[in-house]
């Protein structure tokens, strides 16, 4: 019993082992089966993912080969990693062979490397194709670990064969484009030089024509041809000085300049033309002002003539004011008409090249329609603007706006008018106003009107009378106010200078010259005598024409090989009180100029001649000189760019003279220059040089 019971027992716990084990197994089989499940799943999404991948890199691989640009990859060794098909295409090989390979396409030509600071570059390569050299343009990018190495290279390069073919026909389109423009400027140099030869003999003869005993028909037509060479030599220099500024060659000449003269110099010289139309032209310049300025005077001057000549052509009934205010640190100058406006749509059109106003053929007014094209474009260069405002029938004013730059001034200040008490009787409402405007800014009280039925009451210190009132008017204004004014001042224009005498006579104490000068303004208020323009209105001080002026008589030489010319010159120079020598080639002349029995002063020495030119002939004189002598030379040319003038400097020339020539440049020259700068032969032998043709 104990041993059954005992085997009954053990059987018992082997049987609670043995399904133990079982449900053991059980149990580790469950979760082999979840733990494969699981497997499985994962395998699934690995082989989607896969999937996903594979047709994420056809979709990139697809793309990267339709966009044309060619991308490759190579570790260190050069060896390709990745290539797509556009490089395949470039080199003739899959891009699939291409990896593990290294290939490349064959170099004609590179251009100069390009490298960044990140370590990228970049250059243009010309290689050969199956279709032919194309430019590439690279782009290299390192491709770094997560230390920083470079393991690959990636290069990405575009062809740019069309855009090298663009560029190459830009820069033969460029270099034809710069050769026509020199072209250009060589015809408008030659055109220059041979209009201007003929012209300077048409405005040099008439000159000398009206220097001469003439009938009233032989000068008015003596006049007009000389107005028309004018007229035609201001043509020639808007067309040149528009050529420089396209061609970027206008520079400034900066210096200090006075700025009184040239407003009251442009006034003056337009003033005949304007009261021929019956027009008045008036200045003004505010206190504040700075007399003395740095800048271009030359393209300044041209500026307000090319505007107050526009004005006084276009305004029929009125006048024009030129006057000049201060803005900070700017310089205001004002040209205002009162002709018949600009139309708002033709406001910008009229600043450009070759416009004008007037656009029918039954325009009344000449001209190229380069003036306000030119002056904008001069004003742009000094750094300012042209502007203008304006409304149809109520006139035009045109304003120039510069940074303003003071010169050094000297003398004492003005001390101004402070309370003077002055009457302006004058008909012209232009006149009335400049001058009102100009006493009243320097500290008179200025009273105006037109005429004797609106004449102000009470007493004056000065009054001035307009001429434009009338013989009758004047006397009559002076009449009521012979008690009432300590001081008359008479105004005329230059056609009635004739006048002051009779009028001082009557009790004139004084006359201004319309434009009036702001010297003779003041010194008229202050009771201190006329002024030039005053001395000039009564004779005084007015040069003879036919007089030869004081000072030593120089033999000049005149190289020369027009006719004309030489005869003009030879003239000029007679008058001026010196002996001409003429030689028609540039080796007589520097033959004579170093000749000692020649005794030459002086030389003037044409630019253009036959055989031996004024520049070579320069340089003959300027090596056959001794230590301690140097011959003055002035250039005398019709070329007028600014390459002529440094030419001549070069070439060891002193001055530089521009035709058509003019007597008192000439006599500014011979004066600066003609100078006997070492001894001369004696007496005996100068007297036996003779003039030479």
């Amino acid at each position: 019993m104990d041993a059954f019971a005992l085997v009954a027992g053990g059987a018992a716990a082997f049987g609670v082992a043995a399904v133990a084990a079982l449900l053991h197994l059980a149990h580790g089989r469950r979760a082999l089966l979840r733990k494969t499940a699981a497997l499985e799943d994962a395998v699934e999404a690995l082989t989607d993912r896969v999937f996903e991948l594979a047709e994420s890199e056809e979709r990139h691989r697809g793309l990267i080969d339709a966009q044309g640009d060619l991308i490759v990859r190579r570790d260190r060794q050069g060896t390709i990693t990745f290539a797509n098909r556009a490089f395949g295409d470039l080199v003739g090989l899959a891009a699939a062979d291409l990896v593990g390979l290294d290939r490349g396409p064959v170099v004609i030509d590179r251009a100069e490397e390009r490298r960044e600071a990140d370590g990228s570059c970049s250059a243009d390569e010309l290689i050969a194709t199956p279709a032919g050299h194309r430019w590439i343009a690279w782009r290299h990018h390192p491709i770094r670990d997560g230390e920083g190495r470079c393991e690959e290279m990636q290069s990405v390069g575009r062809d740019i064969t069309d855009r090298k073919a663009a560029e190459a026909a830009l820069a033969l389109s460029t270099a034809r484009a710069e050769g026509a423009n020199e072209a250009k400027s060589r015809f408008l140099a030659t055109v220059s030089h041979e209009i201007r030869t003929p012209l300077n003999g048409i405005l040099g003869m008439a000159d000398l024509l009206l220097d001469t005993p003439l009938s009233p028909d032989q000068k008015t037509y003596a006049d007009a041809v000389k107005g028309s060479g004018e007229a035609l030599l201001a043509l020639i220099d808007e067309i040149l000085d528009f050529s420089k500024i396209e061609a970027g060659r206008l520079d400034l000449d900066v210096a200090p300049f006075d700025l009184l003269p040239i407003i009251e110099g442009a006034a003056e010289l337009l003033g005949p033309r304007a009261q021929a139309k019956g027009l008045d032209v008036a200045t003004s310049v505010a206190p504040d002002v700075p007399p003395r300025l740095t800048g271009d005077a030359t393209r300044l001057r041209q500026v307000l003539l090319n505007l107050a000549g526009n004005a006084v052509k276009f305004t029929e009934t009125g006048g024009v004011t030129i006057a000049a205010t201060r803005d900070d640190d700017h310089l205001v100058l004002t040209v205002a008409d009162t002709g018949p406006g600009i139309a708002p749509a033709d406001i910008e059109r009229i600043f450009g090249e070759f416009e004008q106003g007037e656009t029918t053929f039954s325009r009344r007014h000449a001209g190229t329609g380069l003036g306000l094209a030119i002056s904008r474009r001069i004003v742009a260069l000094m750094g300012g603007t042209l502007t203008v405002a304006t409304a149809l029938g109520a006139g035009a004013t045109f304003t120039v706006r510069l940074p303003m730059t003071i010169a050094a001034t000297a003398g004492p200040a003005d001390e101004g008018l402070a309370g003077l008490a002055v009457l302006i009787v004058s008909p012209s409402p232009i006149e009335r106003a400049a001058l009102a405007q100009r006493l009243t800014a320097r500290g008179a009280v200025a009273t105006a009107c037109e005429g004797l039925p609106d004449l102000a009451p009470g007493r004056f210190d000065t009054a001035i009378l307009d001429y434009r009132l009338g013989e009758d008017g004047v006397a009559a204004v002076l009449s009521v106010l012979s008690a009432r004014v300590e001081r008359t001042v008479l105004l005329v224009r230059p056609a009635e200078r004739s006048a002051v005498a009779v009028w001082r006579q009557k009790g004139i104490g004084g006359w201004l010259v319309s434009p009036v000068r702001e010297a003779s303004l003041l010194m008229q208020m202050r009771g201190q005598g006329p002024g030039p323009a005053e001395r000039e209105a009564e004779g005084e001080g007015r040069a003879d024409p036919h007089a030869v002026p004081a000072g030593p008589s120089l033999t000049v030489l005149i190289a020369e090989d027009n006719d004309i010319n030489a005869l003009l010159c030879r003239k000029l120079l007679e008058k001026l009180g010196h002996r001409a020598v003429w030689v028609k080639d540039g080796r007589a002349a520097a033959a004579t100029a170093l000749d000692p029995e020649a005794g030459i002063d002086l030389v003037l020495m044409d630019m253009q001649m036959p055989e031996c030119d004024g520049l070579s002939a320069a340089k003959l004189i300027r090596a056959g000189e001794g230590d301690g002598r140097r011959l003055p030379i002035v250039a005398l040319t019709a070329n007028a760019f600014p390459e002529d003038r440094a030419a001549a400097i070069a070439a060891g020339m002193d001055s530089f003279l521009t035709k058509p020539l003019d007597r008192d440049r000439l006599a500014e020259a011979i004066d600066l220059h003609g100078k006997v700068t070492t001894p001369g032969p004696a007496p005996a032998a100068r007297r036996k040089g003779k003039a030479r043709r």
